[in-house]
C-alpha cells in the first residue's frame, strides 16, 4: 500500500527534483590565514546569542554612526592608494591597481586575507567566454524569447529592483564581468564549471576548489598568493580608524595595528572594501526594516560597518536602502556555529510547517528552494520564528534524504544523518509528543498553533494524489503538493529559528565607476567604495533567480572599476 508521504514524494516530475541540482557547497568546512567563519546572532555581547537582538532605542540612530577615536600618526607610509579590507573587493582593488602600474597598500583588520568573499561559490558573468557555444535563455528573463545577455540582463535586474539603482551602473558592472572572467583567469583563477540555481539562468560561473572544501576559501587563498606573487604591501591585523579628507578630497588613512601604533597612510585615492556590517546587529536594525528578534550572521565574524561609517565621517551619503540585506532563511537557535553546510541547516530550511509568534503560517514554505532571499524577507518581518515537524520527517530525512535540496550538500536521496544528533544538541530544539506543552516551553499559544496545524493538515489530505508541482491544495499560500507533509502525530519537533543572512547589500552611495558621491550627488575626489560597503545595487533584496553571485561580482568589478577610474584620475 502507497502512503500518503511516499505518494507525495515518488509523484514529483522529473523537472521538479532536479531543479537546482548543479548548485554547489555555499558554507565553508575551515578556515585560511586566521580568518575562521564565525555565526552570530544579534544578540549584544551581555546576552545569550540564541535569544536575539535587542533592537535598539528610538535615540540610538544616531549613536550606531560613532567611531572610535584615534590619536596621532606614529608613523607614516607612502601609496598611490589606501585600500579599507583584504576580501574580495580590497584585493581585486589591489591587483587591479598594481596592472594600471599604481601603488597599494591594503590594511586588513583579521589576520590574513579573506573577508566575506571565502563565503561565496560563484559568480554571476554575461557573455564570458565560456557561454559563446551555448549562449543562456532563462524564461524569467524581462525578453524571455532572447539571449539573457548583458542587456537582458540589466533590464531583468533593474525590474526586479523596481528600477531603483541606477542603469549606467548596471551597464558598467554587467557590461565587465565578462572581461573580469578572463581577467581572473590571467591572474590564475580558475573556474570548474557555469551552471544555474534553480531555474534561473545558466551563468553562475563556479570557481574550482581545488582540495578545498570551500570554493571561496580556496579562491582567496590563491588570490591572495597572487597579490603577494606581484608584491602587493599588506598591513594584516590593522583596523582603518579614519578617512582623511583635504581640500574636499581624499588624502589617506589613519590605522592602528595590533600593537596599538597608529599608522597614517598618505594616498590621494581611498578604496573602501570592508565588507558590509553583517555583524553589527546594533546597526543593522536602526538602519533596516528587520522585526524578527533573533537573526544570525554566517560566515566571517569581521564586518562591523566602519568602512561605511568612515565614509559617512568623510562626507559620502548613503544610497537607497541602506538597510538591504541577503536574508536566508531559518537557521535553529544554537545549531550553526562555524560552518552552515550541515544537517541540522539542511533541515531546518525544509519546506515543512513555519509559524510566527502568533502560531501563523506566515509564506509558502518551498519559497526557500526557489528563492532563498524572498524566505528570508518573509521571516525578516516577523517578531519570532519557528519550524515545526515530526518525528516522521525526521526519520523519513535519515533513510532518503531531504525534501527539498539545499545546495549541494543536502541531497534528496543522501540520508542527513546527523540532523537529529545536530538538532537535539541546539537550545533552540525541543521535542516531545505533547504539541501543547512545547508550545507552551517557547510561549507560544497551544490553541492558535493547534488551529493552524490543523487547518494545514487539511490542505495536505487534499494535497493526496496531486501531481507534485501541483499548488491548489494549500488555499492559503499555494505550497506544492510534493512538500505538503501532515502535522499528524508526536513526537514533535518544534524549532526556533533565526533568521539568516549571508551578508548586507546597503552602503556608500557610489556612481558608475564607484566613486563615493556626497549629499548633494557629487564626487567625493579619491574616494571609492565596492563589494558590501557599496549600496545602490538592489532594491530591497538579493537578486539570486537573476543573477545569481551577483555580489561576488560585485566585490570583483567594482574593485576593478574603481581602480580604472582612479588611475585615470591620477593621470596614470
Amino acid at each position: 500500500m502507497t502512503t500518503k508521504r511516499e505518494h507525495v514524494r515518488t509523484n514529483l516530475s522529473r523537472r521538479s527534483f532536479l531543479v537546482g541540482t548543479g548548485i554547489v557547497a555555499a558554507g565553508l568546512s575551515g578556515a585560511i590565514a586566521g580568518c575562521a567563519p564565525k555565526a552570530s546572532t544579534g544578540a549584544t555581547e551581555s546576552a545569550p546569542a540564541e535569544t536575539g537582538a535587542t533592537k535598539p532605542a528610538a535615540n540610538a540612530e544616531d549613536k550606531v554612526w560613532e567611531l572610535e577615536a584615534v590619536g596621532e600618526p606614529e608613523e607614516t607610509l607612502t601609496a598611490d592608494v589606501a585600500i579599507i579590507g583584504g576580501g574580495g573587493t580590497g584585493l581585486a582593488a589591489a591587483i587591479q591597481a598594481v596592472d594600471l602600474g599604481l601603488k597599494p597598500i591594503i590594511v586588513e583588520r583579521l589576520a590574513g586575507y579573506g573577508g566575506s568573499f571565502i563565503g561565496t561559490e560563484g559568480m554571476t558573468a554575461l557573455e564570458s567566454h565560456y557561454l559563446v557555444d551555448e549562449p543562456p535563455t532563462f524564461a524569467g528573463a524581462y525578453f524571455p524569447d532572447r539571449v539573457y545577455d548583458v542587456n537582458n540582463a540589466m533590464n531583468t535586474c533593474m525590474n526586479f529592483h523596481h528600477w531603483i539603482p541606477q542603469h549606467s551602473l548596471y551597464k558598467n558592472f554587467f557590461g565587465q564581468t565578462a572581461e573580469t572572467i578572463e581577467w581572473l583567469e590571467g591572474h590564475g583563477q580558475k573556474f570548474a564549471e557555469v551552471i544555474s540555481i534553480g531555474a534561473g539562468p545558466k551563468i553562475w560561473h563556479v570557481y574550482d576548489k581545488g582540495d578545498s572544501p570551500s570554493p571561496g576559501g580556496y579562491f582567496m587563498k590563491t588570490f591572495g598568493e597572487e597579490a603577494d606573487r606581484l608584491g602587493v604591501e599588506v598591513h594584516f591585523e590593522t583596523n582603518a580608524r579614519k578617512i582623511i579628507i583635504e581640500d574636499g578630497k581624499a588624502a589617506g588613512i589613519l590605522a592602528v595595528d595590533k600593537n596599538g601604533k597608529v599608522i597614517k597612510i598618505e594616498a590621494p585615492v581611498v578604496m573602501i572594501g570592508s565588507g558590509g556590517y553583517a555583524n553589527n546587529s546594533e546597526f543593522l536594525y536602526a538602519v533596516s526594516e528587520t522585526k524578527n528578534v533573533n537573526i544570525q550572521a554566517l560566515g566571517m565574524d569581521c564586518r562591523s560597518g566602519d568602512g561605511i561609517k568612515m565614509a559617512k565621517d568623510a562626507g559620502a551619503a548613503m544610497a537607497e536602502g541602506l538597510g538591504t540585506v541577503m536574508w536566508c532563511g531559518p537557521v535553529t537557535l544554537g545549531a550553526i556555529t562555524a560552518t552552515w553546510t550541515t544537517d541540522a541547516y539542511t533541515a531546518g530550511v525544509q519546506p515543512t510547517l513555519w509559524i510566527n509568534q502568533n502560531g501563523k503560517r506566515y509564506c509558502k514554505e518551498d519559497l526557500w528552494r526557489d528563492d532563498f532571499a524572498g524566505a528570508g524577507i518573509a521571516m525578516r518581518n516577523q517578531e519570532k520564528t519557528y519550524v515545526l515537524f515530526t518525528e516522521t520527517d525526521m526519520q523519513e530525512w535519515e533513510q532518503n534524504g531531504p525534501y527539498a535540496q539545499c545546495f549541494s550538500f543536502g541531497i534528496p536521496g543522501t540520508p542527513l544523518s546527523n540532523a537529529r544528533e545536530d538538532l537535539q544538541k541546539a537550545s533552540g530544539c525541543h521535542v516531545g509528543d505533547d504539541l501543547a506543552a512545547l508550545c507552551k516551553e517557547v510561549g507560544l499559544d497551544a490553541a492558535a498553533v493547534q488551529a493552524t496545524v490543523d487547518e494545514y493538515n487539511g490542505y495536505c489530505e487534499a494535497a493526496f494524489g496531486l501531481d507534485g508541482d501541483d499548488t491548489s491544495a494549500d488555499k492559503e499560500f499555494g505550497k506544492r503538493a510534493m512538500y505538503l507533509h501532515a502535522v499528524e502525530s508526536g513526537p514533535y519537533w518544534l524549532c526556533e529559528v533565526a533568521d539568516g543572512f549571508y551578508t548586507t547589500c546597503g552602503g556608500i552611495k557610489v556612481n558608475e565607476f564607484a566613486q563615493a558621491l556626497n549629499d548633494d550627488g557629487d564626487v567625493i575626489p579619491g574616494l571609492y567604495a565596492g563589494g558590501s560597503d557599496a549600496g545602490g545595487l538592489y532594491g530591497d533584496s538579493y537578486d539570486v533567480k537573476f543573477a545569481p553571485g551577483s555580489q561576488a561580482a560585485w566585490a570583483m568589478n567594482s574593485g576593478r572599476l574603481a581602480m580604472k577610474s582612479a588611475a585615470e584620475y591620477l593621470g596614470k
